[in-house]
């Protein structure tokens, strides 16, 4: 997730996962045909290579020089500011998922970069850039070396492809291309089943069963029903159809499922044909474990017993001086890469009231920043094992930081290792970041906790940060957390050329709080900012004790309502008819509804967040259905607001400035 250390992907040596073209429940499975033409660049007409176009004398095409003395292409280059590359355009289905590869070979290739590598890119109708699927390439001098990747849902505005074989800006060296293929990745109907018990486990309550459904629209019709099986309190066994409004979950009393373990299992049939089926272990518990950190039904984090709202910022290492300085601000936790090796260190953070998130996201073999020593499946258990067993029951543990954007080729690892951490610490969460914000279902299997991080700013709009907030709470189901990660650094930090760096500039503080508020809006309950120690790199000759300041700020109002933000009393996310807008902008370009909004209860009193992620003032209505029809609304923050009843719905009027949050309470009525 980090800004500077972005992982798209991973070298790999063999398919983590084949994908197939028969759908489900199907004896025969084959690989999907491959949609790149003349990915060995063999085919040669009136001196050209098919389906490829050249780029000056950096990328050219040689016969004997691929694999096995195949035809390739090659790239030389000494000029650090040359960045281009061949590509093909290739037919892509919007909602669909791909595999892409290619073979690398290189020599002496150098720079900061990643290296030679492939990617798919792919833009809307007017020819804009839509974004696309990176992975990380070979460089130094490395033998044929098979890269591959997987892509999000290719988004529905896409209407071309294109796949690029290329080396990463601002290196030099030698690199060769061979064999590039694309293939369509075809999802299993049922991908999984997940629960809103923590950990899949229960004492007393409701619980949701909800099954991950891949459907294709060719398939998709009345005929389609899931079927959950599971044990009831006597053991029978039981079948219910899942009856909410997608079709894809039950809700059960714990008290009436069988005690102890049992599998859970969801079954997609059309008609009586069985099409797919997935499930989980689910058990319920005379009583819960004693756990230093877990979740509640509504993914607050119970810490020593209590809800806490993690509000913390990544840094680089631990010493004594900067936390001296960090624990004067209202942050209650922080993520060191660097996480700390001796007890005294976890020692310190503890005495000034500071959890930490302990990292061993790096600890995976072949990744690029896994620690010396680190080359086998054994080698990874023997540290992780080394390093919980010293610090599980250290009181300043708060969680385990187990994946920073790795790639969807290395699920099976990283669910592993998931598991192993459970394992060898049932007592802490494990928290994954990803920069894959469309592919969080996929996921799943690899945290208890997830984190996206947008860095929208300067060149995306701050409700950035609304959009990938929103589509990370709809890619966990409803079945797990988010602690977001909000951009509060300055981009000209990873830049190397003034020119580059010129071209950047820190969130403001305005740009800053609405982020922060907007993913608390889409339903986050915890906040780890990147980065303070970005803020000591002073980029562009900004003053650290001014950005230092700003988040300051921002953090004392969140925390100042966190009574608010972790009370019990009412379901979180509980508003709401909609969003309207009193006084429609005719210019208006962004998204229909760029507003957010979440509701609490608190001491019998309705508290209403609403965010303005863009920097145009707004005029807007809040439909709400309360439980309790609202006496009157007052302001905690932001605008003075206005309510009016009526038979049906509360409407909650709001002018909101540019970037504005408001926060409204409204008095218990009857």
């Amino acid at each position: 997730m980090t800004a500077g250390r972005r992982t798209h992907g991973i070298v790999v040596a063999a398919c983590a996962v084949a994908a197939v073209t028969a759908w489900a429940g199907s004896d025969v499975q084959t690989r999907a045909p491959d949609l790149v033409r003349n990915g060995g660049f063999e085919d040669v007409a009136d001196g050209k290579t098919v389906g490829w176009n050249a780029v000056g004398g950096k990328y050219v095409y040689r016969d004997g020089e691929g694999i096995n003395g195949t035809r390739a292409l090659c790239y030389e280059n000494d000029d650090p500011n040359f960045y281009s590359f061949p590509g093909q355009n290739i037919p892509l289905k919007a909602g669909h998922v791909y595999e892409y590869e290619v073979w690398v070979k290189t020599e002496n290739l150098v720079g900061d970069e990643s290296g030679a590598t492939v990617c798919i890119e792919w833009t809307d109708a007017h020819g804009k850039w839509l974004g696309g699927a990176y992975v990380n390439g070979v460089k130094g001098t490395k033998d044929w070396t098979r890269v591959r990747g997987l892509t999000d849902k290719v988004p529905s505005e896409a209407v071309s492809a294109r796949v690029n074989p290329y080396v990463r800006r601002g290196m030099k060296g030698k690199a060769w291309f061979d064999d590039i293929s694309v293939r369509e990745y075809v999802l299993p109907p049922v991908a999984g089943v997940y629960s809103t018990a923590y950990r899949n486990k229960a004492v007393e309550g409701e619980v949701t069963f909800r099954a991950a459904l891949d459907v294709p629209e060719d398939r998709a019709g009345p005929g389609l029903a899931v079927w959950f099986s599971y044990l009831n309190a006597k053991g029978d066994a039981c079948r219910m159809r899942a009856t909410n409004a997608l079709g894809e979950s039950v809700t059960l009393n714990v008290a009436d499922l069988k005690m102890g373990p049992q599998r859970v299992t969801a079954e997609l049939f059309d008609g009586t044909n069985r099409l797919g089926s997935a499930g989980l272990e689910f058990t319920r518990l005379e009583r819960m474990p004693q756990m230093a950190t877990w979740f509640d039904r509504l993914g607050r984090a119970i810490v020593d017993g209590k809800p806490f709202f993690p509000l913390g910022m990544y840094w680089s290492a631990v010493t004594t001086n900067k936390i001296e300085t960090y624990a004067k601000g209202p942050f209650n936790c922080l993520m060191p890469y660097q996480a700390p090796k001796s007890v005294d260190l976890m020692d310190l953070c503890h005495a000034k009231g500071l959890k930490v998130i302990y990292s061993v996201k790096d600890v995976y073999y072949g990744t690029r920043w896994a620690p010396k020593g680190i080359e086998t499946e054994a080698d990874e258990v023997r540290y992780v094992t080394d390093r919980v067993e010293r610090f599980k029951n250290h009181p300043a543990l708060l969680a385990w930081y187990l994946n920073d954007e790795l790639p969807l080729t290395m699920l099976p690892r990283l669910a592993a290792r998931r598991d192993l951490m459970e394992k060898l610490d049932p007592g802490h969460p494990g928290w994954a970041v990803l920069y894959q914000y469309n592919s969080i279902r996929e996921y799943m299997p690899s945290f208890d906790v997830v984190g996206t991080d947008p860095y929208p700013i300067p060149d995306k709009p701050a409700a950035t940060a609304t959009e990938w907030t929103r589509k990370t709470m709809k890619g966990t189901l409803g079945c797990k957390p988010a602690w977001q990660v909000p951009q509060a650094f300055n981009w000209a930090a990873y830049r190397e050329t003034p020119e580059a760096k010129a071209k950047c500039r820190a969130p403001t503080e305005a740009e800053l709080r609405s982020m922060c508020w907007q993913c608390i809006a889409n339903g986050a309950n915890g906040l780890i900012l990147y980065s303070f120690f970005d803020l000591e790199k002073r980029p562009n000759g900004e003053e650290f004790e001014r950005r230092w300041a700003e988040c300051c700020r921002v953090g004392e109002e969140i925390r100042a309502q966190f009574p608010v933000l972790l009370s019990d009393e009412g379901l979180g996310r509980r508003i709401v008819g909609g969003i309207s807008y009193l006084k429609p902008d005719d210019d208006w370009k962004g998204p229909k509804y760029p507003m957010s909004a979440r509701a609490w209860v608190k001491d019998g009193c309705t508290y209403v967040l609403v965010v303005n992620g863009y920097d145009k003032s707004r005029h807007l209505s809040v439909s709400l259905l309360l439980d309790r029809r609202g006496g009157e609304a007052t302001s905690v923050f932001g605008p003075i607001p206005k309510l009016e009843h009526g038979e049906r719905f509360d409407s909650l009027k709001l002018d909101l400035g540019p970037l504005e949050p408001a926060l409204v309470k409204i008095a218990g009525g009857k």
